[in-house]
């Protein structure tokens, strides 16, 4: 079994919110864990993925949708979700966070320090047909700053085909806005899938994506 990483970079601030909002404070907050890390729980990063490659088959081809089926599941799958992919949830990339965490830990710092270093208050509003602020309408939203980078941890319990690595690779590079307000700006990121190899990880996106579309049929 490998163990894979995806490695997303916030190319443009986020917001991974949380449906929650802070009386007197924010409309919208983002998730944090216990020690002020924002992040994206694995469900919501894994939907934002299968959106993506479903709309790439669209152009691949419908022969390709069992082998996204195999790697993303599907309903009522029953004993055979052993062969789905495995998500951890999205947080900053781990060489960050251990430093942070001790920090906390030993009493250095503190969980609101961390979010508030990660993180700004936005101010929007709606446009009224004068052109002017609609009343009543002013939101203060929490944003990650851009130019973090984040990572998800990737496994199977069985051994991926090239052809299942080279539809993750496309699905991730086609990957290009997470979280909300994706059509106001936020969330815009980059994706790269890399592989455990002699303890480090190595970037193979790229290879794999041009071995993919090497075979593919586009009806020519």
């Amino acid at each position: 079994m490998n163990n894979y990483v995806v490695v997303v970079r916030l190319l443009t601030e986020a917001i991974f919110g949380s449906g929650y909002s802070i009386p007197g404070s924010v409309d919208l907050e983002i998730v944090c864990d216990e020690y002020g890390f924002p992040y994206m729980k694995a469900k919501t990063f894994k939907g934002n993925l299968r959106e993506e490659v479903e709309k790439t088959i669209q152009v691949l081809g419908e022969e390709y949708k069992p082998i996204i089926c195999e790697l993303l599941g599907e309903e009522n799958q029953g004993d055979n979700m052993w062969r789905n992919l495995k998500f951890s949830d999205c947080r900053l990339r781990e060489g960050t966070r251990k430093v942070l965490e001790y920090a906390v830990n030993s009493g250095e710092i503190h969980p609101w320090e961390i979010k508030g270093a990660l993180t700004d208050i936005r101010k929007f509003t709606s446009i009224d047909e004068n052109g002017s602020a609609a009343k009543g309408t002013l939101r203060q939203i929490r944003v990650i700053k851009r130019g973090l980078e984040f990572e998800v941890q990737i496994s199977c319990e069985r051994e991926l085909r090239e052809e299942e690595l080279g539809l993750l690779a496309i699905g991730l590079k086609s990957l290009r806005h997470i979280g909300s307000m994706r059509t106001r700006g936020k969330g815009e990121v980059e994706c790269t899938l890399h592989i455990l190899e002699d303890n480090e990880y190595k970037d193979i996106t790229d290879y794999y994506v041009d071995r993919f579309l090497k075979g593919v049929n586009f009806g020519e």
